[in-house]
């Protein structure tokens, strides 16, 4: 390929792009707006709660001169953002992608509390620990004083769930499989999948994150406790209470 044709082939590329990138922005507009639209009051109240759990375990963490993890927080926050974000312009696919990547930064998190050399290699890209690994890990810890093997067997489930929309284990788990992208509107069926993975899966992260900080409670902020455990069914709120 010659060098003016090489030249006419990226400036034609280029003007296609500059055409085709706005019509994409349209395309999600309207999807947005259509999806918006869509979402009771009720389910707004219940999601977007839930993207503010992890606000406030930057607020906890901070008031248990916890200093150091603001890094981990803040991506775990946006990891939450992102999957509800993503959900309003059909993209379930990866809305689920950065499901699996909260529940397995915040198992990292537990574990770097206690393992701050471990911490700093991380940092510096120079330690990975497997999921079987860190799991057995949490699972074990003695800052948990009740048995949370049926909640790890959980958080487990849900992550190789989540697993197989990045490894497109089937084309159920296809972006393009969805009924979002075959009608180019709003689903229903499409987003109540995705809204019930997304508030399980909060559910279960906070919930652990609670249990692991249970003797520590009493110094949470008021305001972030009652955020934390608002979400709470009554018996995990009376287990995560109890003894304080």
């Amino acid at each position: 390929m010659g060098r003016n044709t090489k030249k006419y082939m990226k400036n034609l590329i280029i003007t296609k792009a500059k055409e085709d990138i706005p019509l994409y922005f349209d395309d999600f507009k309207k999807f947005w707006d259509s999806a918006y639209g869509e979402i009771s009051d009720d389910d707004l109240y219940e999601i977007y709660r839930a993207t503010l759990i992890f606000k406030n375990y930057k607020i906890v963490f901070h008031s248990l001169s916890l200093d150091s993890f603001d890094l981990i927080l803040d991506e775990i926050f946006e990891d939450i953002n992102s999957s509800f974000f993503l959900s309003l312009i059909g993209l379930y696919r990866s809305a689920h992608m950065h499901l699996r990547s909260s529940i397995e930064i915040t198992l990292q998190l537990i574990y770097f509390i206690h393992h701050p050399i471990e911490y700093k290699r991380w940092k510096d890209g120079n330690f990975v620990i497997k999921h079987d690994k860190i799991t057995q890990y949490v699972a074990t810890h003695p800052n948990f004083d009740t048995d949370i093997s049926s909640l790890m067997t959980t958080i487990t489930q849900y992550w190789k769930k989540f697993s197989k929309h990045i490894h497109g284990e089937s084309p159920i788990f296809f972006q393009s499989e969805t009924d979002v992208r075959k009608t180019n509107t709003f689903s229903i069926k499409d987003y109540n999948i995705w809204k019930g993975n997304f508030t399980k899966n909060i559910y279960v992260l906070n919930k652990l994150l609670l249990l692991f900080f249970k003797n520590d409670i009493s110094r949470f902020p008021h305001k972030s406790f009652e955020m934390l455990t608002s979400i709470l069914k009554e018996e995990d709120r009376k287990l995560i209470e109890n003894n304080n």
